[in-house]
């Protein structure tokens, strides 16, 4: 695990899990070390000659070639970054020309993992990343315990498609809030129905009984 400074985070975003790639990254430097040391013990057998002078000779050019691409391997592993964010999946690599590949977690549609018996024992593997979009699968090697890279990508899929339903539902509430009808305005007070009856009754347009049934009505309503 490496620090999370080296994948630039959008505002808000928080980093699950980064990993620059398996040591097994190194496999190739490791057999070429395996093959100095045999020239070394063909030097032993040998003993002094002309045999010995020509192990002797190719041993340093081997050995300067390993240092070499030990390096450049280094640098190179250094440079090659795996992260998961609560918000995509994320790759970088390249020393001199730079790849990049960043997956957002709605456009996964499914994660699966390989390895072979030794990648198993090593805790090493690759990942292939199904996703909805041009680029089609995502591949990505040398990926430490593959298996737990799985399950996290799929916890950070169900957390994102759960804070989308709630975002959705809540923005559902508000647009329902907005277009609920205002409650009824109040109507008009009994001394206000009642000098309209009054008016009513001066004007002739009701008449004495109508007037005093009206009139109990909204005393009643009181």
């Amino acid at each position: 695990m490496a620090s999370n400074k080296t994948i630039d985070l959008m505002p808000g975003e928080k980093m699950i899990l980064y990993s620059n790639p398996h040591w097994w990254y190194f496999w190739k430097e490791v057999a070429a070390s395996f093959g100095l040391l045999g020239l070394l013990l063909l030097m032993v057998v040998f003993g002094d000659g002309v045999i010995n002078d020509t192990i002797k000779f190719i041993s340093g050019v081997v050995f300067v070639v390993i240092i070499v691409a030990t390096i450049y391997a280094f640098i190179g592993w250094k440079t090659t970054r795996f992260a998961i964010t609560d918000q995509r999946v994320a790759y970088q690599s390249g020393i001199i020309q730079r790849r990049g590949v960043s997956i957002p977690l709605n456009r996964v549609n499914n994660v699966n993992f390989t390895q072979s018996f030794i990648a198993r024992a090593l805790n090493n593997g690759i990942v292939t990343i199904e996703s909805a979009g041009e680029t089609g699968d995502s591949v990505f090697e040398n990926i430490p315990d593959p298996e737990k890279v799985r399950t996290l990508i799929f916890q950070q899929v169900e957390a994102d498609e759960q804070a989308d339903s709630d975002r959705n539902a809540a923005a559902l509430a508000k647009a329902m809030q907005q277009h609920i009808a205002p409650p009824p305005t109040a109507g008009p007070s009994a001394q206000e129905r009642l000098k309209a009856l009054d008016d009513l009754r001066a004007q002739g347009l009701v008449n004495d009984v109508e007037y005093e049934l009206k009139r109990k009505q909204i005393l009643e309503e009181l």
